[in-house]
């Protein structure tokens, strides 16, 4: 009976003799149309009848496209289709960011994620007509202090949005991380913009442009830009870690800029719930943290040229304290601004009371006065008596309350005027807190006061434009700096964040466009503005023009830009301007990989999808070696995963790609002068140059940050160098140029010949030509094609035949210069520079006496150790070699269980120890190097990656001869 019935795995009977008419390969093609009666059913037969799942036709005569509708395709495999391609693509939509345009359709009262209390009418008509009330600010600070969920705390106070049931579910809102990255990471790697409309404690209204930036010291190129495009910052601080490194960093960039700024303590409720410290060791911390950073700013290179007065106050009005936790912030002014409205007071002068409530002011309840004895300790601080306290027992009774307890409500009534329902009061601790204080606090006035007390508006401002004009522009001509780009949400196109300097920009205007590579004039583009948008966060408002001060978001200009750029009027052309300085973000990128797509004909997507990169990432570079590979370059281990994630899935979908061991930009330099002087020869001419080490850190450091400028006059530069550097007369009025032309591994050339044994007049016809030469030689130095530093070459002697021809072998100067610029450097004690990082890292007292080690192990050091007062962390200060500090993060946690955390930041370059020429060193295979033979086996190494062949020495670049002798006493 088996053999006769046999059944499929869904319990229908197969074979006999009607089994080929319900098979269902006979419906095949997209259109096949499937037969049947129109009033009559077609009966089962009898194998159909015995079908455990029971047959119905229900096509009803439909075709395919009918049934399931016109996207419904039939697909075909045959046997001959490659297995690795899937029959059906899975059907991907590529968003890589949460972005909407608020339009016509849009409507920003009903949509959940942008409707906002005010009207954005009213905003923009304020913007437009009162420019006074703008304030352009960057927020910035270290990883993790709280910048992102402080401007979430402003947008839940002016906007009606869901983010109240998802703080309700404990989810931070993180209103602008937008990045799909950010949300994953938790936090951000790109500065976001948000405009919004904040009221001060007076109701009146102010428009704040807020550029919310990384911490991470991998994305100090988007803080730097925030900076650029800003009037004033906002340092956010943590209060448990107090002053770190990075904010250190920003501090030096801001006094740099000449920006007026103001401090947020951040994270106050950690001081009560964390440390659990007593109120008057609260206050005690509060004052050491300021302290501290008015020491910093103090002692900083740049409080000499800063323009304003830089101390940090809260009698200043220029602090603020805040819980992004808890959604409060407070000055002196907006706390006593509540007692006023609660206890309805209009005898004391608001301004007076509040500066008297910090310092070493106390408050006497029994005479109710202020006095400045404590009287034996027995009378407490105004800041502790009127803040710090109500502050400590909302908290402290909001935890420990029971449904009998009347002391909060009465805590409440009293001081601040507001009450609570006895449902609202059950609500967990967790939830009921920011309720509390949001209701205290229901908007950041006081935060608003500090900004619009402590930075200046657009108008005041006083900010410096990178371009230079040969005379002054008319004011009613725009122009404007391009910040950055920012990406859309599926990757494909960028639109450019944009700072209107002076004039207006209008949707349909044609403006001349100069990007950071602008050197001649064919690199000026005549662009039309599309469109314009103010932004919000995750939505963007669209305007038909913007004015001075605006901050915006411009479509159409972005094909002109590489990174970075400005905006001016199409009638000032390229003769109008005088000079431009760009901010070079790409100077810290010193750890590369080399990528490659996994299937070679995929090539063009990998290389469009690099010029995305390019663009998207200030301090990205991306380079093609001479071997055909593509290098990435970024500034540390997260933004390089940040940049392949989004080569592979953001700017492309799903494209494959192989990737390298990650590697590091080495640098050439000497230790000695060159022991001989050596001719190199081409054709009728010959040239000597020596090499030797600089030895004058400061004249570096200038050359780096681009303070001596070669195009102003000859006397004006050598003053510069003598004066400032030390550098004497003679070798001042004779420096020729600086190498390589970006000036980031700064070299020094130098016209040391004789008028008695040089012609002065043929040398300076070929002046140009020496130069290129020099720049080449720099920009790849002879060990392993890397660019060569802190060197000084001096050019002794040149010798024309009488048969040369000046004019004809001008080709012929560069490479004899580069030669000789090579012979000098060879024998000059050659040795290769190791990029370093420096290293932060907060740990605790367990994990402390880990990091030491953790370094050691990876060629590093500590420098400091110090312990962070009042808590139980330490913050330590050391350097490691950046090829060391692959993995060095992950380690640390690993190995301390999540007790420490770190930052690096690029630091310079040192010597990676051993000589690079010396072949004699061991070389072990697959096993770690000694250290006398690292700098050997990292030149190797190089070399052979790049496709160079043989090994440096000097035999390539003079006679064989000559060769001998000099490796007789040493030299190779």
């Amino acid at each position: 009976m088996a053999a006769n019935f046999i059944y499929d795995e869904f319990g229908n009977l197969i074979g006999g003799e009607d089994s080929d008419s319900d098979n269902l390969s006979d419906i095949s093609g997209d259109e096949e149309e499937v037969k049947d009666d129109d009033d009559e059913e077609e009966e089962p037969n009898e194998s159909q009848q015995a079908q455990l799942v029971s047959y119905k036709n229900n096509a009803n005569g439909l075709t395919l496209s009918q049934r399931f509708g016109p996207e419904v395709t039939t697909v075909v495999a045959h046997t001959e289709d490659s297995m690795s391609e899937p029959v059906i693509r899975p059907a991907r939509e590529r968003t890589g960011k949460i972005e909407v345009t608020i339009s016509d359709d849009t409507d920003p009262y009903t949509d959940s994620s942008h409707r906002v209390r005010y009207s954005l009418d009213y905003m923009v008509n304020l913007m437009y007509q009162l420019p006074e009330r703008i304030r352009n600010i960057a927020l910035v600070g270290n990883l993790h202090s709280g910048k992102t969920s402080f401007v979430d705390m402003l947008v839940l106070q002016t906007h009606e949005t869901l983010t109240r049931k998802q703080s309700k579910n404990f989810e931070q809102l993180k209103f602008t991380d937008n990045h799909i990255l950010e949300i994953k990471r938790g936090m951000s790697i790109k500065a976001a913009p948000i405009t919004l409309l904040l009221p001060d404690t007076n109701g009146k209204s102010y428009i704040f442009n807020i550029l919310d930036s990384p911490g991470h010291m991998n994305f100090m190129d988007e803080t730097i830009a925030s900076l650029e495009a800003s009037d004033g910052a906002v340092i956010v601080l943590d209060v448990v870690e107090g002053l770190t490194f990075a904010d250190k960093f920003v501090i030096d960039e801001i006094m740099k800029r000449n920006l007026k700024f103001s401090l947020v303590l951040n994270k106050i409720d950690r001081l009560i719930l964390e440390l659990r410290l007593p109120v008057s060791d609260a206050y005690y911390k509060l004052q050491y943290i300021i302290d501290n950073i008015n020491n910093y700013i103090s002692n900083s290179e740049y409080s000499a040229s800063y323009a304003y007065d830089p101390i940090l106050s809260p009698e200043r009005n220029n602090v603020t304290f805040a819980s992004s936790t808890l959604q409060f912030c407070f000055n002196l002014n907006s706390f006593v601004q509540l007692y006023f409205d609660a206890k309805d007071i209009t005898t004391i002068d608001k301004e007076v009371f509040a500066r008297r409530l910090w310092g070493n002011n106390y408050y006497n309840p029994e005479s109710h006065k202020f006095t400045k004895d404590s009287k034996g300790g027995s009378l407490s601080r105004t800041f502790i008596h009127f803040i710090l306290e109500p502050i400590y027992k909302i908290i402290t009774y909001t935890i420990t309350r029971d449904s009998n307890s009347e002391l909060l409500p009465t805590l409440l009534k009293d001081n601040f005027g507001i009450s609570f329902t006895a449902k609202q009061l059950k609500n967990n601790s967790q939830m009921l807190l920011p309720e509390i204080f949001l209701a205290i606090f229901p908007s950041g006035n006081g935060f608003v006061n500090m900004v619009t007390n402590s930075i200046y508006s657009p108008a005041e401002a006083i900010k410096p434009v990178s371009v230079v004009f040969q005379e002054p522009v008319s004011q009613d001509k725009v122009i404007a700096h391009i910040v950055k780009l920012i990406e859309s949400s599926d990757g494909e196109s960028f639109s450019a964040l944009v700072r209107i300097h002076q004039g207006t920009l209008k949707v349909g205007d044609q403006v001349n466009v100069i990007s950071d590579t602008f050197k001649t004039e064919t690199e000026v583009h005549l662009q039309t503005v599309s469109e314009i948008h103010i932004p919000g966060g995750r939505y963007k408002v669209p305007v038909n023009e913007a004015s001075e001060g605006f901050l915006v978001i411009v479509k159409g200009i972005e094909t002109s830009i590489n990174k970075h750029g400005y905006i001016f009027d199409k009638s000032i052309g390229v003769s109008d301007i005088k000079d431009t300085k760009f901010i070079d973000y790409t100077s810290e990128s010193v750890l590369k990989v080399a990528v490659e797509p996994k299937n070679p004909s995929e090539l063009p997507r990998l290389v469009e999808s690099l010029k995305k990169l390019n663009k998207g990432y200030l301090s990205s570079v991306v380079k093609l070696e001479e071997s055909g590979e593509y290098v990435v370059f970024g500034t540390g281990e997260v933004i390089l995963d940040c940049m392949l994630h989004d080569i592979r899935n953001f700017y492309e979908d799903g494209l494959e790609i192989r990737v390298s061991d990650p590697m590091v930009k080495f640098s050439e330099t000497v230790t000695e002068m060159s022991v001989t002087k050596i001719s190199s020869t081409i054709g009728d001419i010959s040239m000597s140059i020596i090499a030797e080490p600089i030895n004058n850190e400061a004249l570096s450091k200038a050359l780096e940050a681009g303070k001596i400028d070669l195009n102003q006059p000859i006397k004006t530069v050598s003053r510069q160098l003598r004066n400032d550097f030390g550098v004497d007369s003679l070798e001042a009025r004779s420096v020729w140029s600086y190498g390589p032309h970006d000036h980031k591994q700064p070299s020094i050339l130098v016209d040391d010949t004789l008028e008695a044994e040089t012609d002065k007049k043929a040398l300076y016809t070929i002046k140009q030509a020496i130069e290129m030469g020099f720049q080449w030689s720099c920009s790849e130095g002879p060990l392993c094609d890397e660019p060569i530093r802190n060197t000084k070459f001096k050019i002794l002697d040149i010798d024309f035949n009488d048969t040369a021809d000046i004019q004809t072998n001008t080709a012929q100067i560069i490479p004899l210069t580069r030669r000789a610029c090579y012979t000098g450097f060879l024998t000059a004690s050659p040795r290769l520079m190791e990029p370093v990082y420096k290293v932060l890292v907060t740990c605790s007292s367990r994990a402390n006496h880990l990091i030491a080690k953790l370094l050691n192990g990876r060629r590093g050091k500590i420098h400091t150790n110090d312990a962070i007062p009042g808590t139980q962390l330490f913050q330590l200060e050391g350097i490691v070699p950046v090829i060391e500090s692959i993995g060095f993060e992950t380690e640390l946690r690993l190995q301390t269980q999540g007790q420490a955390m770190c930052l690096m930041k690029f630091d310079g370059y040192s010597m990676a120890p051993g000589n690079p020429l010396d072949d004699e060193v061991y070389l072990p295979e697959l096993k770690p190097v000694p250290m006398e033979s690292i700098a050997r086996d990292f030149v190797l190494k190089t070399r052979r990656r790049k496709g160079l062949t043989g090994e440096a020495s000097l035999h390539k670049y003079i006679d064989p001869e000559l060769y001998e002798k000099l490796k007789s006493i040493g030299l190779k």
